[in-house]
């Protein structure tokens, strides 16, 4: 008698419960919530009390008394677990294992690209040099201060 008060289990020898047998469960494959497999415990007591007016009554002590034990449960079939198994949990792995592998792309690239800039750059300014672009509406004083030729009315 799980979870009765310690005076009516004191009261019947032998009732010795044991939470993991006795209590309601439910077991949950946690990606898809899909219930595998789950046990519903149920015990009906009566309440025994003397009479007074029957005899037979006289010795008895109020208590509970146990009268029906009730133990239904449920599990998935091998082919619902197979299926579980094959659709989800094969596809979870495959997910698992790429993420992995993006995960490596990723640092693999975080390290190379720093590397390559600097390298780039440090080539790059000793052969390359930046001349500013030309446009129509560029004007003759702009272009003679961008490559340094000086007019004579600056002189």
């Amino acid at each position: 008698m799980l979870g009765v008060a310690e005076e009516y289990t004191a009261l019947i020898d032998g009732m010795d419960p044991e939470p993991e047998r006795h209590q309601i469960f439910v077991d949950v494959e946690p990606y898809t919530g899909t219930p595998l497999t789950g046990g519903k415990r149920v015990q009906f007591n009566m309440f025994l009390r003397r009479i007074d007016a029957i005899k037979l009554t006289d010795r008895l002590q109020p208590t509970l008394f146990p009268v029906i034990w009730i133990d239904e449960g449920i599990a998935l079939n091998e082919d619902m677990v197979k299926l579980i198994d094959d659709s989800l949990m094969k596809v979870l792995s495959l997910l698992d294992i790429v993420q992995w592998a993006l995960i490596a792309v990723g640092l693999l690239l975080a390290i190379l690209m720093p590397i390559v800039y600097f390298v780039k750059r440090c080539r790059g300014n000793d052969s390359r040099s930046i001349s500013p672009a030309v446009t129509a509406t560029t004007s003759a004083a702009s272009l003679s201060m961008a490559t340094g030729v000086t007019s004579e009315r600056n002189k």
